[in-house]
């Protein structure tokens, strides 16, 4: 049902036109080559076709040199950033002949459909039904998942395989090491996916600082060795993307820490401005506000919570320090999308602070029984 629910919520988007980032034009152009072309003329066919027009016009009164999309030199540079995440293109070769580019976009969309079932499988690991569920829905709901989906990109893959990973390392916690296999197929994966292995090993190492214990530490010691081998083989230094992004992802002139450093307490803080003000671009701003105030109540529950023994807990809030991980080295404002990985702490959270709810009503409700009998 959860499933159901996934896929029509996707379907108005999967239904309506395409709206290209460049990041998705990007991976239009890893798809290309997985289909057989040269990069160059890879990316030299989709930045030329009419996929990258409507950006261009939106480039159409900047000066050549702060042209992005429109500037082969720009494309150039820029494509190397992209170059570790190959599974959605993957995925979208796979169902080019029968979707051709909309492939891409179907592929970013059903990763989105995962969602709200897969939060499920993972709060069901100690939560009720009903208490699972409405985290679920709730977490499906969230503004940044409207803004993320009508854009093809990797972002609701990398949280998909997130959750999966989550769900794993449990396995392996409680099942034995026999479900090892799925957790460094997960990690490996998310790898090529998204830069947030991060996330899944701080979560994992959290978990094993608790319990010492010889599933944890292989875990932990895989999960660090299977995040190796997507930046060896396609290294881009980290001051380069800092540099690159602290220069509003126009190729910068200068790398060096000075100016990174420089440049990076006024980044951050756009960042944070930014995302509290979120809301206020979307079309429900009070509703946005709420669910935002409900998300925050939820991660602050989890970690003032008083159930530290429980594992599901101490795993989501290591992966809640993995995700601030990779938000400060990332330094880069995008309506929350990136910031989704927030979402399993706070869909746990959420939980939380379900589930004392109804213990109040039911206590509640207990107290009024007690009273009309007597």
């Amino acid at each position: 049902m959860l499933l159901v629910f996934g896929l029509l919520l996707v379907l108005p988007q999967a239904l309506s036109a395409v709206q290209w980032s460049p990041d998705g034009l990007f991976y239009e152009a890893q798809k290309r080559e997985l289909q057989g072309m040269d990069r160059g003329a890879a990316l030299k066919s989709v930045f030329e076709s009419d996929l990258a027009l409507p950006l261009k016009r939106g480039e159409r009164d900047l000066p050549p040199r702060l042209r992005g999309v429109d500037n082969p030199r720009w494309v150039a540079y820029s494509s190397r950033f992209y170059r570790r995440r190959w599974v959605v293109p993957a995925l979208a070769a796979l169902i080019d002949p029968i979707a051709g580019t909309r492939s891409l976009e179907l592929v970013s969309l059903f990763g989105i459909a995962l969602l709200p079932m897969l939060l499920y499988l993972l709060l069901r690991w100690r939560f009720s039904l009903a208490v699972s569920v409405t985290s679920s829905v709730f977490c499906a709901l969230l503004p940044p998942l409207f803004v993320l989906a009508p854009h093809p990109g990797t972002d609701s893959w990398g949280l998909a395989l997130l959750i999966v990973g989550l769900i794993s390392a449990l396995q392996v916690r409680d099942r034995g090491l026999r479900w090892l296999p799925m957790w460094i197929f997960v990690v490996l994966a998310l790898s090529f996916t998204r830069d947030a292995t991060v996330v899944l090993i701080v979560a994992a190492a959290w978990l094993a600082l608790r319990e010492r214990s010889r599933r944890m530490l292989a875990l932990v010691g895989s999960g660090v060795l299977l995040s190796l081998p997507a930046p060896l083989i396609f290294s881009v230094p980290v001051r380069d993307n800092l540099a690159y992004v602290l220069n509003d992802f126009r190729i910068p002139t200068d790398t060096s820490w000075g100016v990174i450093l420089g440049e990076y307490p006024h980044s951050l803080w756009w960042v944070v401005r930014s995302d509290a003000a979120f809301p206020l671009g979307t079309g429900v701003p009070l509703l946005a506000f709420a669910m935002g105030a409900i998300a925050i109540a939820g991660f602050v529950a989890l970690f003032v919570s008083t159930a530290r023994d429980r594992p599901l807990e101490a795993l989501a809030r290591g992966s809640a320090i993995g995700a601030a991980l990779t938000i400060l080295l990332s330094v880069n404002y995008t309506y929350l999308r990136l910031e989704l990985v927030f979402v399993p702490a706070v869909a746990v959270g959420v939980a939380l602070l379900g589930e004392r709810l109804l213990l109040r009503l039911q206590r509640s409700s207990g107290g009024r029984e007690e009273l009309g009998q007597a």
